[in-house]
């Protein structure tokens, strides 16, 4: 047996392998994003680590990414024995969002009459349409990005977070090009947004009033009334309405926008509804829903204002005076009420939609009761006949007998119903809505705040109204 196979064999040469001390020393952070390494001082009878020896130590590791040589290197070549970064993980970078830009004017406050210095509007000015042509581009899109994915020094891959993505929805005569990246229009007329929604619409010009010359309004798409809508007569549209005059007694409803230049004078006849915002000069005695914001460039006067996000008053009359004006979000003005003791109720806090539908409910319930008495009472007599009942009075009863159960059905849907909205109603946060008073509020003046109310008994100067703790509280004006 040769010398090298004997001391392989030695049993103190193998024990002494064994307890041999590990020079090169590795450690790999807990999350596997960083290593580091140092070597220890060897002893009189030992040499130091080569780097072929310290490489193979960091490839049994695993170690595979963001390895850095250079330092490995200087660790070996100057015998460093503190640790030092030798490999680094990348970390996942997010994607970016989405990104829309509109290339019309979105913002239809914006394209109403500019007010001069003087309080007077300057209707040369007027630039109430936004036109396009076909094949115009309404929207840029860039889609979002889904990010970096990231990785540990041992080589595990870590998942990015893909960008947000936002959408807009291709209405009525727009499209989208294969990428989703361009919408453009499919024909000439009027961009509008509502909502995501972005819409081309046609635009049918009326030169005059709406009244018995042209009778009432009825278009698949915008419509723009040089005159005025007379008592009566209705404009109705699928796109915006544009009222260049004042609306006395009519009725406009609109998917889109409403935009009247004049006035809305009511005769307690005027309905004005729009699923986007409103613009008008003053509001006088009318009923007027709208979804979307509303703007008053003068006053609300005896009238029943809704709005599903802000109502403001952008004069130094902004004066909002009986009636009841209501918006989801905020309500601004420079006066509440009259020295009168004008009883005027203004509501923020809750979506007027559903208080409107929360009425409907309780007074179709209250209908229902006293026709399910009827039919009930109907029954009994009925059933006091006993079973041997002539035809047509048998089937009387069977009619009778469907028609309660139809009635009972509809009562349980319309009591789900309003305890859903009772429900959203109580847990819908009302701390965004507030109402802003920039001069006056006077006694007799009633503001609702979610289920807050208070019923102002003096006057109250520049003043903000919110919401805390059941209560609706006063600061001041800022």
């Amino acid at each position: 047996m040769s010398e090298v196979n004997k001391d392989k064999l030695n049993p103190d040469k193998i024990l002494q392998d064994i307890m041999k001390p590990d020079l090169i020393v590795l450690e790999v952070s807990q999350d596997e994003m960083k290593a580091y390494l140092h070597l220890e001082k060897p002893g009189s009878n030992e040499e130091w680590p080569t780097y072929e020896e310290v490489m193979a130590k960091i490839n049994e590791y695993g170690i595979v990414f963001g390895l850095k040589d250079l330092v490995v290197k200087r660790v070996v070549e100057e015998k460093i024995t503190s640790p030092v970064l030798i490999a680094e993980g990348q970390d996942p970078v997010r994607g970016e969002d989405a990104q829309i830009k509109y290339l019309f004017e979105t913002n239809r406050m914006k394209l109403i009459p500019k007010e001069l210095e003087n309080g007077r509007v300057d209707h040369r000015e007027l630039s109430l349409i936004h036109n396009v042509k076909k094949g115009d581009k309404l929207v840029e899109r860039r889609p979002p990005t889904p990010g970096i994915p990231g990785q540990t020094v041992t080589g595990k891959e870590l998942k990015a977070r893909p960008g947000k993505d936002m959408q807009v929805i291709a209405g009525k005569n727009a499209a989208w090009n294969e990428e989703k990246t361009i919408l453009t229009a499919t024909i000439d007329g009027e961009p509008s947004l509502v909502g995501r929604k972005v819409s081309v619409q046609d635009l049918h010009r009326v030169a005059g009033n709406v009244g018995y010359g042209t009778g009432n309004i009825d278009f698949t798409g915008s419509v723009q009334v040089r005159g005025d809508v007379e008592n009566g007569f209705t404009v109705k549209a699928a796109g915006d309405i544009f009222i260049y005059g004042n609306v006395d007694g009519g009725f406009l409803y609109a998917d889109g926008n409403i935009t009247v230049n004049g006035g809305i004078i009511g005769q307690d006849k005027t309905i004005v509804q729009c699923k986007g915002d409103l613009y008008a000069r003053h509001i006088e005695r009318s009923k007027v829903d709208v979804l979307g914001n509303i703007q008053v460039r003068d006053t609300i006067i005896h009238s029943h204002v809704n709005s599903g996000g802000k109502i403001s008053l952008g004069t130094q009359k902004g004066l909002i005076m009986g009636g009841v004006v209501r918006a989801k979000e905020e309500i601004s003005a420079q006066v509440l009420g009259s020295r009168m003791g004008t009883i005027t109720e203004v509501e923020v806090g809750t979506d007027p939609a559903s208080r409107l539908e929360l009425n409907d409910i309780e007074k179709r319930l209250a209908e229902l009761e006293k026709e399910m008495d009827k039919v009930e009472k109907a029954l009994v007599i009925l059933n006091k006949q006993g079973f041997n009942l002539p035809p047509e009075k048998a089937e009387m009863k069977a009619r009778i007998t469907r028609t309660s159960f139809v009635m009972k059905g509809e009562k349980r849907k319309l009591e789900a119903r309003r305890d859903e909205i009772l429900e959203e109603m109580t847990q819908r946060s009302v701390d965004r809505g507030r109402i802003k008073v920039q001069r006056i509020i006077f006694p007799g003046v009633r503001v609702i705040i979610g289920k807050a109310v208070r019923i102002f008994q003096d006057e109250v100067r520049y003043s903000i109204l919110t919401y805390h703790e059941g209560e609706v509280v006063v600061q001041s004006y800022r």
